[in-house]
Formats: structure tokens, C-alpha cells, sequence
């Protein structure tokens, strides 16, 4: 990607690696370990067959993490497959160090291959150019969105001038490249309300099923539209080309800017969202959206709460959940009422430390998102990021604080509107790694697990 495409703000990649922080080891322990290692590894057919038939998925669980902790990638991807069989597609976070300890049998080797490895970040790629001393000009196009498909091989990059650029990994060496680039949205003129739409791109999914094409969806402030992405064989030149073409185009349906958007584990529908509504789309009907949620009163004056973000689950295709500015998440069933004015739960934390006029700027979620097996959601919001087990309303299972020095500071963010600055924020593909936002380009990751109180800075 060229510098005036990214406007000199650099797109930075990073891959976790794990490092050997024990250096008084032995190395013919080391090689011992190593062969202890390589037999523990060799899963043979049968015995996969065995443990999925005499001990069930609980204990495959147990048997992936053990597998990741020893870096045996082979094995981990044969479990998983079997696992995925039983439904589970995350660990359970009930599941200890202490029990994979005791399933391996090895515990020197537990001790040198787990407990003396610690995960860390490191630079992995870099797309554009970063110049400190060069000041970005306003009509230079700059990132707004960015996404990876379920897979991790392909990354869309969206950016305020309605671009959206595609990268695509490299079988050879990882790395991301150039895939394709083409024009999503043109900026538009409202006449109802005679504003000006602008193309910045500020949402972008993939849709989760493909085959031999992939599709995502962008949107801005008012309009979603959904492409199709594909290679063509070209006949003069033998060469495959990629061709996107835009399918759909779902507009028309918000009096508000779209805050969200979530693709239905059933492959036919989505959610959008708004301050005041979310709609349920058909992906093959533009033309009509039915209404889910509407907590838009009779007397505007009398609106208490803004919906700030919403999310299907991810395998239940009658279940959403939405958060609101008041730090409360709000679960719906479609099997119990079409119109989700009744809530099968309510996910709010009672006590809070900040109190008075900043208590509900600080405690608005701007962002949920839900585990991979749907049994966890994560909230953000401006202080904290909040873990919730669904099975739990009264408080969430783990709150990490990572802004506790901005507390004393609140009047001046206020005064400067940093205090109205929304942070994401995501799971990793196991669900075992969370991951968000901060000042001073950092990002912060931590573990889901309640034990687990360790929380780092990139």
C-alpha cells in the first residue's frame, strides 16, 4: 500500500511468540524435554477415536490446551476437529493449569514448557510510512475501519475518502499484501434533513460463510452495502483477476448514524444499528427491515439511554444482545417475543466508584462483543473492560481497569471532549485473549480468566 493511500499513517501488524525466560536450564534437559515433546505430540488415529468415545469433549479440551501450551500446532488442529464435532469451538475458562499439569504426567517438563513461557508481542509488518516529524494534513485520506475475515487470510481497510483496500497473507512467508482496492461509498446529500453524508467508511464485516467467493459489508453513517469478492481467469491472459462487485445496497431504514452491524449465525440475515433502533435485514430483500428494537419514546425529551452497540450470537441464531449508554447490556430471545421490548436478561453492575455528573459518560459501553462459543461477552467502556458470563447478571466475572489514572483528571477530559472517546474491543480466535484500546498508541491485552490478574501494554 502506497503512502498517499494510507495517508502516512501506517497500518501495524504483530504476532504473539512465546520466549524462554528460565535460563538456568539445563540443555540436556532441554533435549530430553524435546523428544518428551515429540512423543506426547504423535496423537495416532486410534487413540484420538478412544478419548472421544471413552472421555467425551471435556477432556479434548483439556487436551487442546495442553497441546497449545506445548506448541504442538499438529496435534492441537487434529483435536480441534473432533471437537468442533461436539459443538465446542473455545476452551471452558474452569479449565486450570493445574489439571493440564495433570493429564501430561510430565511435570518437569510442565514446568519448563508452561510455567517458564510467557507470551509476547512482536513487530510483524508494517504497510505505509511512519514520519513523526511530518504533519498529516486534513485532505490526506487517513484508516477508519479495519477488519480480518474468520480466517485471518484476508485484512479490509477502510478509509474516510469511502476506499476500502484488501490485503491477502502470503502462503510463502505470512506476510500481507496488496489483494485488491475498489470504491465503496460516494458522499451523499440528505434532503430530509439537508446534511451531507459523508463516504468515511466506519464499519466493516465479512461475512462469516463462504465458498468460492468471499463477501463483506460496509457502511457509513447511513447506508450499509455488501460485496462480492472473487477471482476471475482472465481468457487472453490466463491470469486470475480479481473482480468485486456490489451485490446489495440497504438504505433508507435509519433516521440516525449506524453504530453497529452483525451478521446471524443463520446465514440469511443481520442486525444494523442505531441511537434508537435496531433493524433485522434480509441479505437477499433491501427494501424493507424489520424493527427489533425502539426505545425512541413518544416525547423525545423523555430519552434517558442511546443504544451504542449490538451483536448477534454467534451460534444461536435467536439470540442478540445490545448496550446502552447507561453501561447496561440488554439480552434478547426472538422465540419469546418478535419485538424485543421484553428482555430474557439484563446484564448491569450496581456499584460503581465514579459518582455524580461523570458517572454515566465513563460507564457508557462502546463496544460489546460475544466469545466465539457465545457463553462470554466482553464490554468496553471509557475506565474498564467488563468479562460477562451470560449465565450471570449480577456482575461481571472480571473487570480490568486499565484508565484508573484519568479518574482525577475527568474535568479535563471533559472540557476537552476526550472523555466522549469510544474504545473496541475483541476476543482472539480461542476466546482466551482479550484485546483493546488505550492512549499513546497502546494497546492492552489480558485473559478472560478471572484468576488470571495479569494485564499487559503493546
Amino acid at each position: 500500500v502506497s503512502t498517499q493511500s494510507t495517508g502516512g499513517i501506517p497500518i501495524i501488524m504483530a504476532h504473539q511468540t512465546t520466549k524462554n525466560n528460565n535460563n538456568n536450564v539445563d540443555d540436556k534437559n532441554q533435549q530430553k524435554q524435546v523428544k518428551q515433546l515429540s512423543s506426547l505430540s504423535d496423537f495416532s488415529s486410534l487413540l484420538l477415536r478412544r478419548i472421544l468415545f471413552f472421555l467425551g469433549p471435556q477432556a479434548l479440551c483439556r487436551l487442546a490446551s495442553t497441546c497449545r501450551k506445548l506448541n504442538s500446532v499438529a496435534s492441537e488442529d487434529v483435536i480441534w476437529r473432533n471437537l468442533t464435532s461436539f459443538g465446542v469451538y473455545s476452551l471452558p475458562f474452569s479449565v486450570e493449569e493445574k489439571e493440564f499439569q495433570r493429564i501430561n504426567g510430565l511435570k518437569g517438563f510442565y514446568r519448563y514448557m508452561i510455567e517458564d513461557k510467557k507470551s509476547t508481542w512482536e513487530f510483524s509488518q508494517m504497510f505505509g510510512e511512519d514520519d513523526p516529524e511530518d504533519e498529516i494534513e486534513e485532505d490526506v485520506n487517513w484508516i477508519s475501519a479495519l477488519s480480518f475475515d474468520a480466517t485471518g487470510s484476508y485484512l479490509a481497510v477502510g478509509y474516510n475518502c469511502g476506499q476500502v483496500v484488501v490485503l491477502k497473507q502470503q502462503d510463502e512467508d505470512n506476510t500481507y499484501q496488496l489483494y485488491t482496492e475498489f470504491k465503496s461509498h460516494e458522499s451523499e446529500f440528505d434532503f430530509l434533513t439537508s446534511m451531507e453524508i459523508e463516504e468515511k467508511i466506519n464499519l466493516i464485516r465479512w461475512y462469516p460463510f463462504s465458498g468460492n467467493a468471499e463477501f463483506l459489508m460496509t457502511c457509513n453513517d447511513k447506508t450499509i452495502k455488501l460485496f462480492k469478492m472473487y477471482e476471475k481467469v482472465s481468457s487472453s491472459s490466463q491470469k486470475a483477476d480479481v473482480q468485486v462487485t456490489n451485490k446489495q445496497v440497504y438504505e433508507g431504514a435509519h433516521a440516525y448514524n449506524i453504530n453497529s452491524i452483525s451478521f446471524n449465525s443463520d446465514g440469511e440475515t443481520f442486525i444494523s444499528s442505531d441511537d434508537l433502533r435496531i433493524n433485522l435485514w434480509n441479505l437477499h430483500i433491501n427494501n424493507e427491515a424489520f424493527g427489533l428494537v425502539d426505545i425512541k419514546p413518544e416525547n423525545i425529551d423523555d430519552l434517558t439511554e442511546v443504544i451504542t452497540s449490538a451483536s448477534f450470537h454467534p451460534n444461536s441464531c435467536n439470540i442478540l444482545a445490545y448496550s446502552t449508554s447507561k453501561g447496561v447490556i440488554r439480552m434478547g430471545d426472538l422465540r419469546d417475543h418478535a419485538l424485543c421490548d421484553v428482555y430474557s436478561k439484563v446484564f448491569a453492575e450496581p456499584d460503581n466508584d465514579i459518582g455524580g455528573f461523570f458517572q454515566e459518560l465513563v460507564t457508557t459501553i462502546s463496544d460489546l462483543k460475544f466469545s466465539r462459543d457465545g457463553r462470554f461477552i466482553v464490554s468496553r467502556d471509557y475506565l474498564t473492560m467488563k468479562v460477562w458470563d451470560i449465565r450471570t447478571e449480577a456482575k461481571p466475572i472480571k473487570t480490568v481497569k486499565f484508565h484508573d489514572h484519568l479518574i482525577s483528571k475527568l474535568c479535563d477530559l471533559y472540557e476537552n471532549d476526550s472523555i466522549f472517546d469510544k474504545f473496541e474491543c475483541c476476543w482472539n480466535h480461542n476466546s482466551l485473549q482479550l484485546l483493546t484500546g488505550s492512549y499513546n498508541n497502546c494497546l492492552l491485552y489480558t485473559s478472560p480468566s478471572p484468576r488470571d490478574r495479569q494485564k499487559s501494554r503493546m
